[in-house]
């Protein structure tokens, strides 16, 4: 927005992506927003600035509550989905002066700023983009669109966001982000004035399971041609593809042992089935021992080989994240020790190896 004839004025700009996370209030949205556009604009206004709502009036609580503003509350009252809301940055010489009804017009123009829940393939590129004042318009910035996208609502052959368990250790790839650092360092700034903090990194699985599900790109799918007479064989040559990403979504064709495949469209069910099946495969696999409902990890020096203990771990959190079963058949010990619980009881009686059972024995 800018002021022309006393008034603020929308003036379409150019799109600067930025990532924020959804319990982001709005002083750190205006902050990552200013940040954004000085970084790709070097005549930038220095401002301050004063984030809008499309009606000009200032973000301090939800419209017609006295809630602090949120980016999910926010999302929630409006009811739409995040890549449809618009919010707007101005100076805040501008929005003083259309609020006291004055007639001052600035020369500048405005930007646009998209703002993301956490991505990671997006983010990368959301940093790079090229930034070009809108036509007619001066590099100098008065007033900026803030558009808020997420993945969930966006189209694809499966619908909905899937709240499961997951794996966590992936995001950690991102972690360098700038401004994920940013972030991090104001966070640490307040910490003592916002117990709260302590939390945030205290989440439930099904918290961070919701958010890697919001990374899936829908409009982009990794695709898996599967013969149900093999299905390991087919899923490995999917996962192994080079244009494989667990940030796409899964678009799976069944086909039979002649190569035919089956009629209808991949609206979900023939994902779900495939992880399914595969969850079942991989309890088959040399990789795990002991009984069906309560496997072990064990050495096996052809799994070694064609990498199959990190492919393993690969398809349990695909399936996972992507709204498929998880490894139902581990044991209970098992994923107490991989999640660092003191509480792990293993017995002799677990180890399905006859020799070095009885030398436990003895022992």
């Amino acid at each position: 927005m800018r002021l022309k004839d006393g008034v603020l004025k929308t003036v379409r700009g150019t799109v600067l992506p930025l990532l924020m996370r959804p319990e982001s209030d709005a002083d750190e949205l205006q902050r990552a927003a200013e940040q954004k556009m000085k970084t790709f604009d070097r005549n930038v206004h220095g401002g301050p600035y004063v984030l809008l709502y499309p009606d000009g009036t200032k973000i301090t609580n939800i419209p017609g509550t006295e809630v602090p503003f949120t980016l999910n509350e926010y999302k929630e009252a409006v009811g739409k989905a995040y890549q449809r809301i618009t919010l707007y940055i101005c100076t805040a010489e501008d929005f003083f002066t259309s609020s006291q009804e004055t007639s001052s017009e600035s020369n500048s123009s405005d930007s646009e700023v998209i703002i993301m829940s956490p991505t990671s393939a997006e983010f990368n590129a959301a940093d790079t983009l090229v930034w070009e004042p809108a036509d007619g318009e001066s590099g100098t910035d008065s007033a900026a669109p803030v558009l808020f996208s997420d993945s969930q609502e966006g189209p694809g052959t499966s619908g909905g966001v899937l709240e499961t368990a997951c794996y966590s250790k992936y995001t950690q790839l991102y972690a360098p982000i700038v401004i994920e650092d940013k972030d991090d360092s104001d966070s640490v700034e307040c910490s003592h004035d916002t117990p709260e903090d302590t939390e945030v990194d205290q989440k439930s699985l099904s918290e961070i399971t919701a958010n890697l599900a919001l990374e899936i790109d829908h409009r982009a799918v990794s695709r898996f041609n599967i013969c149900r007479s093999n299905i390991w064989d087919g899923a490995v040559r999917g996962f192994k593809r080079a244009t494989f990403s667990e940030k796409k979504d899964i678009l799976v064709k069944f086909s039979d042992d002649e190569g035919r495949f089956e009629e209808g469209l991949d609206t979900g069910g023939p994902k779900r089935e495939f992880l399914s099946l595969l969850m079942k495969e991989l309890n088959k696999r040399p990789t795990f021992d002991g009984p069906v409902e309560s496997r072990y990890l064990v050495f096996n020096s052809t799994a070694i080989r064609e990498d199959e203990y990190y492919l393993a771990g690969k398809m349990i959190a695909v399936s996972i994240v992507h709204g498929g079963p998880g490894p139902n058949f581990l044991s209970e010990d098992l994923v107490s020790y991989i999640s660092g619980q003191s509480s792990v009881k293993a017995s002799v009686g677990d180890i399905t190896d006859e020799e070095i059972g009885k030398v436990l024995q003895e022992v």
